[in-house]
């Protein structure tokens, strides 16, 4: 025999639930891991929830969770008056699972969102806090800067205008975390000025160390508001000749955007001869990295545990070159091969996978630390001509200002 139910089971026909209301934390908790392209949705759907993601605290608190998942970057490189600027982003943790799928591919998607309808930009000078510094000129040789935020699609007015020659140039982007303000560095024939976003005027760094007898052989490495510089001092040349060259003549200069202050480092002390290609500064881990070829047989990697501190050097890695050649030889030629710079872009958390790249081809390789085997991953759109971004790129909602 079926009994009806309860009373206090039963409900009128017309009762609705109450509505869940979830703590204002939690709502932060969730939204901070979100996408910023579904963010900026969001951001539509209430006025609160507007109110939550313009929020300093909560643009600090969404890029510290998308730090953990740096990207590598990759722009097009736009005709005068034809293409417009784009940027495709590729987390290095998909790159690395490419390198174990059959293809060794990854197939660029062509996605307007991330296109700048800016035709003037022809420079991407770096990246920082998910804020891409841009570099726009007309033919007189008039020159500006742009900053781009490709999450949100807001981008700058034209600042800092200067003139001269985009392939003249050494700029280089970074932030300012004591005054929370971005600056652009441009290294100049006598020295080296800076343009801060804050007060946006060009200003000359007096302490900079004056540039007439020393070769800046690396562009600017910009990490956690400092700016590295490899050089040789006392080297005119414009050309790098390893048999005109000394191991005491290398020194990294690092420049402080806070203070605007520099500081001369040296290389680490198992840096012993002079290689037959540049040697360079990197960032992998957060720590600031020194690597160079030895005797054309191995690549070896150098990290600075302690900033500032020389005797914090350590020996990171040593790559076998050997290895590398079953796919560069076979392109380039045996010769070519070994005389190429390698760059290292991004070493995992386990110590797994380095990714690199060679500057004969600027396509990335991973290098798997367990088995020694080497990947050439194969960017797949061949519609543009694609410039990769040294510096890592990670979404964000900051502000272009």
């Amino acid at each position: 025999m079926n009994l009806p139910p309860k009373k206090s089971q039963q409900r009128p026909p017309n009762c609705r639930s109450s509505p869940i209301i979830l703590p204002d934390e939690l709502i932060t908790e969730v939204l901070s891991y979100l996408p910023v392209k579904s963010l900026m949705q969001l951001k539509c759907c209430c006025k609160s929830w507007n109110t939550l993601v313009s929020k300093p605290f909560f643009i600090r608190l969404h890029l510290q969770r998308s730090s953990k998942n740096p990207h590598f970057t990759l722009f097009n490189i736009p005709d005068m008056n034809k293409d417009d600027t784009d940027a495709v982003l590729i987390s290095f943790t998909r790159l690395i699972e490419s390198s174990l799928c059959l293809s060794k591919s990854i197939t660029l998607t062509n996605d307007p969102y991330y296109r700048l309808e800016n035709k003037s930009c022809c420079w991407i000078v770096g990246s920082c806090n998910g804020l891409l510094c841009l570099l726009g000129y007309s033919l007189n040789r008039d020159m500006w800067l742009h900053f781009w935020n490709p999450a949100t699609r807001k981008i700058s007015y034209k600042l800092g205008r200067f003139g001269g020659i985009p392939s003249l140039l050494d700029l280089t982007f970074g932030y300012d975390n004591s005054k929370d303000t971005y600056k652009v560095v441009n290294l100049l024939h006598g020295g080296a000025r800076v343009f801060s976003l804050d007060d946006k005027v060009w200003r000359n760094i007096k302490s900079f160390p004056m540039g007439f007898y020393h070769r800046y052989i690396s562009t600017g490495l910009h990490l956690s508001g400092i700016v590295y510089y490899l050089v040789i001092q006392n080297y005119s040349s414009s050309f790098y000749d390893c048999k005109n060259i000394i191991v005491e003549q290398f020194a990294i200069i690092s420049l402080d955007l806070g203070t605007e202050t520099c500081k001369d480092l040296l290389p680490p002390r198992g840096f012993a001869e002079v290689p037959h290609v540049k040697p360079s500064l990197c960032e992998l881990l957060d720590c600031l990295c020194f690597s160079h070829v030895v005797k054309k047989a191995h690549l070896v990697i150098w990290q600075m545990t302690h900033y500032g501190v020389e005797e914090s050097w350590s020996q990171l890695l040593k790559i076998n070159l050997q290895i590398m050649t079953h796919y560069g030889v076979e392109h380039y030629g045996l010769e070519k091969y070994f005389d190429s710079q390698w760059l290292p872009l991004h070493l995992s958390r386990n110590y797994d996978s380095l990714v690199l790249i060679n500057n004969l081809d600027d396509l990335p390789v991973v290098y798997n630390l367990r088995d020694d085997s080497v990947e050439r991953i194969r960017i797949i759109n061949g519609k543009r001509c694609w410039r990769y971004n040294k510096n890592y790129y990670a979404e964000s909602l900051v502000l272009c200002r």
